[in-house]
This record gives structure tokens, C-alpha cells and sequence, in this order.
């Protein structure tokens, strides 16, 4: 079964802001990159703001049936951690790209493309206030996913296969509660 027209049109786009940020995006672009006449286009997104928009729910949608499939329960039925691990296996996977991270970072800029990456980490990570260690353990874990993420975006980590894969077990145990085995 083909993708829809609008499925294709939103992959274009996340691979324009894997190559040159989201705020390059233009309505051309994604139709060019589509193979896509820019009409077509406009027939699914009539302004770039639209399009934006459209480009951030869909990856922070790819981003919640993952975790949800990583959960392997519905969100409401879990923890703070087992959200919190679900998030951070996901993070620190191959699917968690150069792309999601430029259509991120310039959401940051823009209060409507912020807002369903918000909406997302509140329903996964919660709003942290307590210092318990717990709660602290939970927040290390999603802040070192996060720089694990930049980092592999990046390419600035140059971490080995055997280095990276010790780093993610390090955050499974501070996300699962796991005493440091060493």
C-alpha cells in the first residue's frame, strides 16, 4: 500500500530539516522533495506555518506509538518510571534522528511548534517537583537520553558501540531504579 500524498509530503519534510532545520522548510522545497507538484501540496497545507505544524504532530506522534509499543500497555496504566524507561529506550534508538532533533530545537522558537512537543513529554515524563532520589533518578535518566540524542545527532559523541551501549544501560538503571552493578 502506497503512503498517502500527505504521509509523503511530511517524510519530505522531516528530511529537508535533517538537512537544513524545520525554519528552511519551504512550501517549494517539500513539494520538490515529495515529487510532488506544489498544488498537490497545497491541496494537504496551505501555508508553511500549517505545514510546520503538521510535520511536528507527525513526528511527535512516530514518537508516542513507539513509546507506547515500548510501554506494552496503555500510557494511563503506568508509572512515572516505566514512562519515563519507555521514553528513554526510545531516545537513545536508531529511529530518534538528526531530523527530530533540527525539528525540535527550532520548535523552540515558534510557541505554537512547541507546543505538541510539550504536550508529549508532559503526558510521557510528567512535571517533576519532588527531590526525592527517586524523582531525581527519573529526571538524570531523561536529561542524559536527551544529551545522548544531541550528542548522536551530532556526531559529536564518538562513542563505540560497546562505550554507547554502556551509557544506555547506565540510564535504564537510573530509569528502572536498578542499584549500579559494579
Amino acid at each position: 500500500m502506497r503512503p498517502s500524498s500527505r504521509t509523503t509530503i511530511l517524510e519530505a519534510a522531516q528530511r529537508i530539516a535533517g538537512r537544513s532545520g524545520i525554519g528552511s522548510l519551504t512550501l517549494d522545497a517539500a513539494a520538490h522533495e515529495a515529487g510532488l507538484s506544489k498544488g498537490g501540496l497545497i491541496y494537504h497545507f496551505a501555508s508553511k506555518e500549517q505545514l510546520m505544524l503538521a510535520v511536528v504532530e507527525h513526528v511527535t506522534a512516530s514518537w508516542e506509538e513507539r513509546m507506547l509499543a515500548q510501554l506494552g500497555k496503555p500510557l494511563g496504566e503506568a508509572s512515572t518510571a516505566e514512562r519515563v524507561r519507555a521514553y528513554t529506550l526510545v531516545v537513545s534508538g536508531a529511529a530518534t534522528s538528526r531530523a527530530d532533533l533540527a525539528i525540535f530545537v527550532d520548535s523552540v522558537y515558534d510557541e505554537a511548534l512547541m507546543r505538541p512537543w510539550q504536550a508529549m513529554l508532559r503526558r510521557w515524563l510528567g512535571t517533576p517537583t519532588a527531590t526525592d532520589a527517586r524523582s531525581v533518578d527519573l529526571a538524570v535518566a531523561r536529561l542524559a537520553v536527551d544529551g545522548l540524542w544531541l550528542a548522536d545527532a551530532s556526531d559529536t559523541a564518538g562513542y563505540d558501540a560497546e562505550t554507547r551501549a554502556a551509557i544506555i544501560a547506565r540510564i535504564d538503571r537510573l530509569a528502572t531504579g536498578e542499584e549500579d552493578q559494579e
